[in-house]
């Protein structure tokens, strides 16, 4: 197993380390939270640069590395949710949007088709990694003993999770449009 593989399964392995972390709270937990988050950018980043100039490319990695970016990120966005960071109908969009997506890349599979990643993939989990570490950096700036301070960071969080949703649902429209001709050949398949 090469070093991007490892990357791919160290976010996996860290993903409940992180919502653990985070609902300690205080400055540590929540600056343990934020070191996590950015491990998890960084890795993500570092994997697909090492699987390519290392000619590492693996079968193991094109299917892990999506779904490591997926855990990892929907775990902060589950304890985002929890904390009142993010609102139930964004976490629940996202969740949708990565399950389709990878749906639909099984189905393309099938159908002996390459789903390939899209510019608007590329620019959700661009989107998605600077909102994740703005949201963290607010949260460990924030004094927790000032409850208005408190609520203007959630507040803050919130519309940028509403930024999240936005690049998010056009990014699983962009997939849905540019897979259906493989959902037509699997209909007419059946």
């Amino acid at each position: 197993m090469g070093l991007a593989n490892k990357l791919t399964l160290v976010r996996l392995g860290l993903s409940p380390v992180f919502i653990i972390v985070f609902i300690i709270g205080g400055v540590w937990g929540h600056g343990g939270a934020l070191a996590l988050a950015v491990l998890f950018e960084l890795t993500d980043l570092l994997d697909g640069y090492l699987a390519r100039s290392r000619r590492e490319t693996t079968d193991f990695g094109k299917l892990f590395d999506p779904m490591a970016d997926s855990v990892s990120r929907f775990s902060v966005f589950l304890c985002f949710l929890w904390g009142g960071y993010a609102h139930l109908w964004v976490v629940a969009l996202i969740f949708y949007r990565d399950f389709m997506v990878a749906y639909l890349r099984v189905a393309a599979a099938r159908a002996g088709v390459v789903l390939a990643a899209r510019l608007s993939g590329k620019m959700k989990a661009i989107t998605q990694g600077i909102v994740i570490l703005a949201t963290l950096v607010l949260i460990v700036l924030t004094p927790q003993n000032d409850p208005f301070a408190v609520e203007q960071t959630k507040l803050i969080g919130q519309r940028l999770m509403v930024l999240v949703a936005l690049v998010t649902l056009w990014s699983g429209l962009d997939y849905a449009r540019a897979s259906l001709e493989v959902v037509r050949r699997l209909l007419g398949r059946s």
